[in-house]
């Protein structure tokens, strides 16, 4: 009898274990994306039924205790949810598939509300963040060339900082401004150009929404007509560009994430004007060393081929008697050239000959063009911290761009700081708000329109391409000192300002500091009813 006690006691005992085992299993696994692969940090686990759960690591591993009986949801922001049943597995591997139309039927519209876009009786078009970032261009606006239809995009010119353009659906106005209306985070931009100079001085303005940082860019969403701009009044009348930035974005990734981006890019003069090499500085066929245009004698390099093609020996290459054969007196000391030589005989005396004329100089064509522009580039980096829980999100940025233009001294360096999150409450309350500062310096030379002031009464003026573009061929720019070493003053063969002087001295300066940030507190009144409250703040100055 007691032996049959004994082994009941076992029975049970070894029953209990049993169960104790199957409640205590572990299970573990890996969450990528179906996509491509990559793990996912942040994936909610729970136990189906349960309040028991687990958010995956950030190589996607989790770890969780379940029974055998117990199925887990596997959860994701963007992706399909997926439930699977634990069964006599301790592994469970699991790759979640984005969620399509979570993703691409939700737009941010007026005020800041998401809609259906296919609910939507307006024309919406949407572009994300990373479209944007595909291309290293420090200027948003440029950045959406081409990926909005019925939206024109025209960049004033190639500069750093240069001002650029949009229009929603052509012009609404013949005398006004067509520009559509800015919104950043809820808080109205404007667009405008601070213009300070006359077309053929400086056009090298920036426009505004230059202060965006595109590499902070969640998402760009155009609204076209006056149904879709109705909340923001007579300001939007044509259009509005909703951007909301990674700091006021509710669509983080669970989990903590932190993002580097850096890219580099380089430019170059896209094209120049042909020019000829085949006739000298002057006038009548004759070399004048203080003229403006090419209408002198042929370059010596070419006096053989023209001179057969005449049929006589029209041209020579002995252009001054007193000089060899091919060259000409330097044009900036030479008593040939009445405002060099009173002005820079003195300055530059190694440039004289003991007789008091200017030493011998080639003449034949420069690269003039090619030899004033560099290469520029632009340099990006930038550095993301993303936050996010099942009720909270934070996002911190610190970004630095600087672009260098082709024209030397030509520049512009923006840093932007960004801070911003969200949290849902208690008692159906939820309260967001973000903020931001950035910093813009921009430095340009007197680069604007190419029109030759000599010609147009407008002589003070100063354009770098009025002056570049007409200037002789046979004029060693980039040879001849363009300074004078002891007062600093401007050097050139007339009385015009020589574009290397101008690139180093007539600059325009600007910098601007600006701050901006919300608060909104929301109350959910009903699953299709809230209220929200938000408050603003704006700070801009400019120098």
């Amino acid at each position: 009898m007691r032996k049959i006690l004994f082994l009941n006691f076992l029975l049970v005992c070894a029953i209990g274990v049993t169960s104790v085992i199957a409640q205590d299993r572990k299970i573990t696994g890996k969450v990528t994306a179906a996509e491509d692969g990559s793990a996912l940090p942040g994936v909610s686990v729970v136990v189906k039924g349960t309040s028991k759960g687990v958010n995956t690591d950030g190589n996607g591993s989790y770890s969780i205790d379940a029974p055998s009986s117990a199925t887990l949801v596997f959860s994701f922001v963007g992706t399909l949810t997926q439930e699977v049943p634990v069964g006599n597995r301790t592994t469970i591997n699991i790759a979640l598939g984005a969620d399509t139309k979570q993703l691409s039927e939700v737009v941010v519209t007026a005020q800041g509300i998401a809609r259906d876009k296919k609910a939507l009786a307006f024309a919406v078009s949407s572009v994300k963040g990373a479209d944007l970032q595909q291309r290293s261009e420090p200027d948003p606006l440029r950045a959406l060339t081409g990926k909005v239809p019925g939206v024109n995009i025209t960049a004033g010119n190639g500069a750093p900082g240069a001002g650029t353009r949009i229009t929603i659906r052509g012009n609404n106005s013949f005398t006004g401004n067509n520009q559509p209306l800015f919104v950043v985070d809820g808080i109205p931009f404007d667009n405008s150009v601070n213009q300070t100079q006359g077309y053929n001085q400086n056009t090298v303005t920036s426009n505004r929404a230059y202060d965006i940082d595109p590499n902070n860019i969640e998402s760009m969403t155009v609204l076209k007509g006056a149904a879709a701009s109705a909340l923001y009044g007579s300001r939007a009348a044509n259009g509005v560009i909703v951007i909301t930035t990674k700091a006021g974005s509710k669509s983080a990734r669970k989990g903590l994430e932190i993002t580097y981006n850096s890219s580099y890019s380089a430019e170059k003069v896209s094209s120049i004007p042909d020019y000829q090499d085949s006739y000298s500085q002057g006038s009548n066929q004759t070399y004048n060393g203080g003229f403006i245009g090419n209408w002198g004698t042929a370059m010596p390099s070419a006096v053989d081929r023209i001179n057969a093609a005449l049929g006589f020996p029209r041209y020579s290459k002995i252009i001054d008697p007193d000089f060899p054969e091919g060259t000409v007196p330097h044009p900036l000391v030479d008593q040939t050239v009445s405002y060099g030589a009173a002005r820079f005989q003195t300055a530059f005396p190694e440039l004289l000959q003991s007789n008091g004329r200017g030493i011998p100089v080639p003449l034949q064509a420069y690269d003039i063009i090619g030899g004033f522009f560099r290469t520029g580039k632009v340099i990006e980096n930038g550095v993301q911290i993303n936050s996010t829980g099942d009720k909270t999100s934070l996002n911190a940025s610190v970004s630095r761009t600087k672009n260098e233009g082709i024209i030397p001294n030509s520049s512009t360096e923006r840093t932007t700081l960004s801070f911003g999150g969200n949290a849902t409450l208690a008692n159906n309350i939820s309260v967001s708000g973000s903020v931001a500062y950035t910093r813009t310096n921009q430095q340009s030379p007197q680069s604007g329109a190419g029109y030759y002031a000599d010609y147009g009464g407008l002589a003070s003026a100063g354009s770098i391409y009025g002056r570049l573009f007409y200037l002789p061929r046979n004029y060693n720019l980039n040879g001849y000192p363009f300074e004078n070493p002891v007062d600093g003053s401007n050097v050139f063969y007339r009385a015009l300002d020589n574009p290397l002087w101008t690139a180093k001295y007539n600059l325009y300066n600007s910098s601007v500091n600006r701050v901006y940030g919300n608060m909104a507190l929301t109350y959910d009144v009903t699953p299709w009813l809230n209220l929200t409250a938000r408050g603003v703040e704006y700070l801009y100055r400019k120098s």
